[in-house]
């Protein structure tokens, strides 16, 4: 018996991330933090119309892909988190989560009833005629967006450890090197770029110090390619497959193509590299002295060519894609051994940052507003 109780200690749970295009699942090896299991389910079709067929598919790919235990981290989709840096004054917690709970409904339009809340202090403080006030990063999400894939990932006998924002998987595995006190002041920014939108996490060793979403992911940027070359959204996405191997593998492909993708897609590469230089000038001004040492372009969608170029160009700080310390060209050897041989491993960042969860730990190291 204390061998079986020592056995079931060491699960981990599984990261389960919603994204935007698919439900990715990971659990790891407890000593060694190595993939141990991983399955996908891709969100083809009508949801809403055809759960039920969805559910047995999901119950099909976790019963034969080696999982063990039912204890999972959820990490919620992109779309249903709304992020907002906000002022406020010092009070005690209690007072800063009612706070932080009228601020959300009012700006989000969600009523009490169904919004959920939380708040991360990032440690950045001003001074001006109301008084000091130290800045909170909000997180608020609407219950009524959430219950249709979370009460599938219940009836399929999985059971929440704990449900979080999936890009704060993406941060977690991004900074499992930053964890010394040491650390704390060593600055880099993780931009996840994914199907629907791109987040951007500005990280002081493994805390949030800054975070925004912003509106441009793939699907904006096939639309775009879509309407400009006169192409339908099924050969725009595949274009964008073929540039994406290409940029990776260093080959060409038709120049004329590829001028015309590149001034389809220039505009909203532009937005986004222009928005990361804003938030890194904000970032400048509310942690005065941290210039990040590099910036990691992570995700499904973060291949995208000319990206790192122009964020580059926009912020004057070196961009990797992925990361410069092999974790994620890690994660694809361990992925590829088990038969996941997607074209972007990245896209298994959050499932993996997810996995990465202590139990014992509430948030990924941050003080929260309450």
């Amino acid at each position: 018996m204390h061998s079986m109780l020592q056995g079931l200690s060491r699960r981990t749970p599984i990261g389960v991330d919603v994204g935007d295009d698919a439900i990715r699942m990971v659990q790891l090896c407890s000593r060694s933090q190595k993939v141990r299991a991983a399955a996908v389910l891709h969100r083809s079709g009508d949801f809403e119309r055809d759960r039920h067929e969805f559910r047995m598919r999901l119950r099909r790919i976790l019963r034969r892909s080696g999982f063990r235990g039912t204890t999972c981290v959820v990490g919620a989709p992109r779309s249903i988190i709304n992020v907002h840096p906000l002022r406020m004054p010092e009070m005690p917690a209690k007072e800063l989560r009612d706070s932080l709970a009228w601020e959300a409904s009012d700006r989000f339009a969600i009523p009490h009833e169904s919004l959920q809340v939380d708040g991360i202090r990032t440690g950045a403080r001003y001074s001006g005629n109301d008084g000091d006030r130290s800045e909170v990063v909000l997180f608020a999400m609407d219950e009524r967006l959430a219950e249709p894939w979370l009460e599938m990932i219940l009836d399929v006998g999985l059971a929440p450890l704990a449900l979080e924002p999936g890009f704060c998987g993406v941060a977690r595995a991004h900074s499992r090197r930053y964890r010394r006190e040491q650390d704390r002041d060593r600055v880099h920014v993780v931009v996840d770029v994914g199907s629907a939108g791109s987040t951007l996490m500005y990280l002081r060793g493994d805390r949030v110090g800054f975070c925004k979403t912003i509106p441009v992911g793939g699907q904006a940027i096939e639309e775009a390619m879509s309407t400009g070359l006169g192409i339908d959204i099924g050969s725009a996405a595949a274009l964008r497959r073929d540039r994406r191997h290409a940029a990776r593998e260093s080959r060409d492909i038709d120049r004329s193509v590829e001028s015309g993708a590149n001034d389809a897609t220039k505009p909203l590469i532009h937005e986004l590299a222009t928005e990361v230089g804003l938030c890194l000038r904000h970032c400048a001004v509310a942690f005065r002295g941290s210039r990040p040492e590099r910036i990691v372009l992570s995700g499904r969608d973060a291949f995208e060519p000319g990206l790192a170029a122009m964020v580059s160009e926009r912020t004057g700080i070196e961009v990797f894609l992925d990361d410069c310390h092999g974790t994620i060209e890690s994660l694809a050897d361990q992925l590829g051994t088990i038969g996941i041989t997607e074209d972007n491993p990245s896209a298994w960042t959050a499932a993996f940052g997810l996995a990465m969860r202590n139990r014992r730990v509430r948030t990924h190291r941050n003080e929260r507003a309450a």
